[in-house]
């Protein structure tokens, strides 16, 4: 079975981390080993980024672990709750439950949430968090039930209860895309920035972008940060016009999860190549990759970090406190050669929404 949450005060915050294409299933909650793909479904993919534990610290055979977010059939979302389905499979927990309303409403996530307390789990992993979750993370904590949040990075007392976070470093993927930009054009041309909408993540990966341009490939004229929103017609259309407006356009990079199916479509309106870079690893974001109409994916690891957040909860439920508080994985640049295990994950990811 597999559930849902959300709320509305952070809707812009959390849209401007990944776009919003798709808003589809309907809350249930679900076995590990009826819902995950059997074992690592990235296969070298995570090993890229992180290596998972091959085997339990305990036997976990009777216990349970939950996913609390929001958008539950938001494709970034799906590849959270992949990696943390194959790893709960991975680790022998009796149950896997996602739990998470279609929409980005932490009001409905904490009600839900609320419903995992009555009903008991032995480890809650937040994909993603929001301040109104407090008060349910201390209620967690009371029970002595570990909490880890996945995908942001947090202070160690910003949100009592929780006892380590696994994310990644937006300036770090913001600097390696211009490298990765910069040498493909030659250190020649203007490129584009564009964000989802202005927040620190985005506003960190483009001012790193920014900056590692300038230093790398002075020559390079870097545009300022526009935004390019969430709707993807008006997103293409305003890339295209950033198209127009600078004929000499040969690069782009856009800081959410639709930016790549923005440049996409903007460079086949203009008839033209704009070698763009932009975040996740979903399947129309490969697509694009493989086709030719984009240089490269910056596949923030998503499904790593909660693979890694499943092995935190693990290790906490067995009597193992955390290494340390916060842990940041690479985002790697993936170019076409290196597409075939990000596939396997968003295959995994289809063949478990069909089962629904």
């Amino acid at each position: 079975m597999v559930k849902k949450i959300k709320r509305d005060k952070a809707i812009f915050k959390i849209l401007a981390i990944f776009s919003v294409s798709a808003l589809l299933l309907s809350a249930c909650s679900s076995k590990a080993d009826d819902t995950a793909a059997g074992g690592d479904a990235g296969g070298t993919a995570a090993s890229k980024v992180y290596t998972p534990l091959a085997t339990a610290p305990c036997d976990l055979s009777g216990k349970s672990i939950t996913f609390l977010s929001v958008l539950k059939g938001h494709p970034t979302l799906r590849l959270w709750q992949q990696g943390f389905l194959d790893q709960a499979n991975a680790l022998g927990f009796k149950s896997a439950t996602i739990v998470s309303p279609d929409e980005p409403d932490w009001t409905k996530a904490v009600t839900l949430g609320e419903g995992v307390l009555a009903t008991g789990t032995d480890g809650l992993v937040l994909g993603f968090v929001d301040p109104v979750e407090k008060d349910l993370i201390a209620k967690f904590a009371a029970k002595k039930i570990p909490v880890v949040i996945g995908h942001v990075q947090a202070k160690p007392d910003e949100y009592p209860g929780v006892i380590a976070y696994a994310a990644f470093d937006p300036k770090a993927w913001g600097s390696a895309a211009a490298d990765a930009i910069g040498e493909k054009i030659g250190g020649k041309g203007t490129v584009a920035v564009t964000e989802g909408g202005f927040n620190p993540v985005e506003d960190a990966v483009a001012s790193s972008f920014t900056a590692q341009m300038n230093a790398k490939y002075p020559d390079v004229k870097v545009l300022k940060p526009a935004e390019e929103g969430f709707d993807v017609p008006k997103a293409i259309a305003k890339a295209v016009a950033i198209a127009i407006a600078n004929p000499d356009l040969v690069g782009a990079v856009g800081t959410t999860g639709g930016s790549p199916v923005t440049w996409a479509g903007a460079s086949d309106q203009i008839g033209k190549p704009i070698w763009a870079i932009g975040p996740d690893a979903t399947r129309p974001n490969l697509d694009a990759v493989r086709d030719g109409k984009i240089l490269a994916v910056a596949a923030q690891p998503g499904y790593e970090e909660h693979q890694m957040a499943v092995d935190i909860v693990a290790n906490a439920i067995c009597g193992n406190a955390p290494a340390q508080f916060a842990n940041d994985l690479p985002t790697p640049i993936i170019f076409a050669d290196g597409l075939a295990p990000y596939y396997a994950v968003v295959d995994a990811i289809d063949a478990r929404v069909a089962k629904k």
